[in-house]
């Protein structure tokens, strides 16, 4: 297993030995921030905003950021770049390589500038979660009772569109949800078999299956399926695509603050609530229970998951389409609803980074006078 990736950590060595290591300076920003703006920097292939959120991160969380980068590789870069997502996973899995490359501060930085610089192509996002879109609810619940025999001919039956098939995988891999064993223990090396011999490259599912051990995300899955329904299109092609402009407070991207931070989640429902065209869009399309979570997936579409260049091929506009439907749908909105709700949000960003300034700005302010506060208790 590491014999297959000894190629991709020569590559990685040798750039890091070429790089003059540079000095940046950290973000101010909560772990979760840092976090969040890693990937998305990564997203948008803004690579001195990574580097500097890879070296905060590491700083503030230590080895996580291994994790960290694999998940971000499978998820954002893909099939956009293999050589990328291998080099990630060389590295990210192996301390003792590691040690070879000087501080491991350093080889967090390259990686990111890696990730942030590679084609990018979010098909395994857009397919991960097939199995919660309205339209596939019954060949979801087919699959989750199925035995594996019947999940491993549904993942190898290329007449099956990519989202069943991806369904399929995910509940094969054993990697349905965090902290639950697989009732087939083996399903994962089974499922990794089966990619090599429908012709997925080695090194690849190397890569897929270590990945998988150590993040156990059934993201990772998705990707050598990803690969094998790339392979044969007929137009392949890198583009690069137009994001949000960038806007800032305090040295910290406000697309940072989206909904997998606590500042993101109040920012945006500020923003749902005041801005007239959002919330008339949500009380037009969606129930009550359920705005909260809309407003926050309409953001994420709107600025959160663009990214800068982008891998073409046959179906990644088409499994596009159908992972934002599928977020939106699960959350509640109704179909005729879609269009019109992201449009408002992305009219009204503009209204939307002025609160996530506010927030960011007083969330400072209290960090700033909180040990004076604390000094002044009896």
């Amino acid at each position: 297993m590491a014999d297959a990736l000894a190629d991709a950590k020569q590559r990685l060595k040798s750039a890091i030995d070429r790089n003059a290591q540079r000095i940046f300076e950290p973000i101010a920003a909560d772990p979760w921030v840092v976090s969040s703006l890693l990937q998305k920097s990564i997203r948008r292939g803004e690579t001195e905003i990574a580097q500097r959120a890879a070296l905060t991160f590491f700083k503030l969380k230590g080895s996580a950021i291994w994790r960290r980068l694999m998940v971000i590789a499978f998820e954002d870069v893909g099939i956009g770049s293999v050589d990328a997502l291998m080099m990630t996973v060389a590295a990210s899995s192996d301390t003792a390589w590691r040690r070879t490359c000087g501080t491991a501060d350093r080889v967090a930085v390259h990686l990111a500038s890696v990730l942030a610089e590679a084609p990018k192509d979010r098909s395994a996002d857009f397919l991960v979660g097939a199995k919660d879109h309205p339209a596939l609810a019954t060949f979801a619940r087919t699959m989750a009772t199925a035995s594996l025999e019947d999940r491993l001919s549904a993942v190898s039956n290329k007449l099956l569109a990519l989202p069943h098939r991806a369904i399929a995988a995910r509940f094969t891999s054993g990697l349905e949800s965090r902290g639950q064993v697989s009732r087939d223990k083996d399903s994962l090396d089974v499922l990794l078999k089966t990619f090599r011999e429908l012709g997925a490259p080695e090194d690849l599912v190397v890569a897929t299956g270590l990945a998988a051990t150590r993040t156990r995300e059934p993201i990772t899955a998705m990707v050598p399926l990803i690969w094998l329904a790339a392979k044969v299109s007929r137009e392949v092609r890198v583009c690069d695509c137009p994001v949000p402009p960038m806007e800032s407070a305090g040295n910290v991207p406000l697309y940072a603050l989206d909904e997998h931070t606590r500042l993101g989640r109040e920012a945006i429902w500020r923003f749902a609530c005041e801005n007239n065209r959002v919330r008339t869009g949500l009380e037009s399309f969606v129930p009550a229970s359920q705005r909260r979570r809309a407003a926050n997936v309409a953001a994420f579409y709107a600025d959160a998951a663009p990214v800068a260049r982008r891998l073409l091929w046959e179906q990644s506009s088409r499994l596009e389409t159908f992972g934002i439907d599928r977020d939106l749908l699960h959350a509640g909105v109704v179909p005729e609803g879609i269009a019109p709700l992201l449009e408002a949000v992305r009219s009204n960003l503009d209204h939307l980074n002025a609160l996530r300034a506010q927030v960011l700005s007083r969330s400072r302010a209290v960090q700033a006078t909180g040990p004076a506060r604390r000094k002044a208790v009896p």
